[in-house]
C-alpha cells in the first residue's frame, strides 16, 4: 500500500507530532515545537490528499483549504509571542479556514433532497448557536476594545461551522456524519479552552487539553470527510453523474 495513504504510518506520525508538541510546550522547548506543532497539519494534509486526489471535487478542495488555512493559524499562533498582531492573524487563518470546512459541509447538505432528519439538524443548530452565544456575551468582559470583534467574528465562524456538520444529519453516511460532528464539537471545545485561557483565567492543564482536543478535532473532520467521499455508494454515484 502507498505509505501516503495508509492510515498506520500517517496516524503513527500524527501522533508522534501531537505528543512532541504536548513535550515541547511542557519543557518550553520552543525549536521542538515549531517543528512538531506545524507537522499536525502537515502530516494530514497530505493523508487526506492522496487519499481524496482522485475525486478531486468541490468538497475535498475545501476540506484540504481548511487544513491549509489552519496551518496557517497554527504557525502565526506560535509565533504572538513575538507580536500580538501575530494573534489576530491567526485568528484569521483560523476564521476561513472554518468558512471553509462549514461550506463543504453545507455542500453535503444540498446534494441530499428531502427533509430527513431535518429537525435534529435545528435542535443541534439551536444548541450550538446558544452556547455560541453565552460563551462569546461571557467573554467580552475581559477583552480589549480592538478584540472584541475579530474574536466575536470568529466566535460565529465556529459556531455555524458546527451548525454546517450537524445539518448533515441523515445527508451522508453515519459514520461520517458522527466522526464530522464529533471534530466538530472537539474544535468548538478547543478555541473555547483557548479563549478562556488566554483571556479570562487559567484552565487546569490548559495546554494539554486545548492541544489534544484540537489535534482530534481535525483528525476527526478531515478521517470523517474521507469516509464521505470514498465510500462505495458515494464513488458509485459520483461516477453515475459523470457518465
Amino acid at each position: 500500500m502507498d505509505p501516503r495513504k495508509s492510515l498506520l504510518i500517517n496516524g503513527g506520525l500524527y501522533l508522534a507530532a501531537l505528543v512532541g508538541t504536548l513535550y515541547a510546550q511542557a519543557r518550553g522547548l520552543h525549536l521542538l515545537e515549531f517543528i512538531c506543532k506545524p507537522m499536525l497539519l502537515l502530516v494530514l494534509s497530505s493523508w487526506f490528499f492522496f487519499n481524496s486526489r482522485r475525486v478531486g471535487d468541490r468538497f475535498t478542495l475545501l476540506v484540504q483549504a481548511g487544513l491549509f488555512f489552519s496551518l496557517v493559524g497554527d504557525v502565526a499562533l506560535m509565533f504572538q509571542h513575538l507580536d500580538e498582531f501575530n494573534f489576530l492573524i491567526g485568528l484569521a487563518a483560523f476564521l476561513v479556514a472554518q468558512i471553509c470546512y462549514a461550506v463543504a459541509f453545507l455542500q453535503n447538505v444540498v446534494e441530499v433532497d428531502g427533509a430527513e432528519g431535518m429537525w435534529i439538524s435545528l435542535l443541534l443548530m439551536v444548541l450550538l448557536l446558544s452556547y455560541g452565544f453565552f460563551f462569546a456575551y461571557d467573554l467580552l468582559p475581559y477583552l480589549d476594545e480592538a478584540l472584541v470583534l475579530p474574536v466575536v467574528a470568529y466566535a460565529i465562524a465556529i459556531s455555524l461551522m458546527g451548525v454546517a456538520a450537524g445539518f448533515r444529519f441523515r445527508r451522508t453516511f453515519p459514520r461520517s456524519f458522527w466522526m464530522v460532528f464529533a471534530g466538530a464539537l472537539l474544535f468548538i471545545a478547543s478555541d473555547s479552552l483557548l479563549a478562556r485561557n488566554r483571556f479570562a483565567r487559567p484552565v487546569p492543564m490548559g495546554d494539554v487539553l486545548i492541544m489534544v482536543t484540537y489535534a482530534g478535532a481535525q483528525f476527526l473532520i478531515a478521517a470523517g470527510c474521507l469516509v464521505h467521499v470514498l465510500a462505495p455508494e458515494e464513488r458509485r454515484r459520483r461516477q453515475a453523474l459523470r457518465t
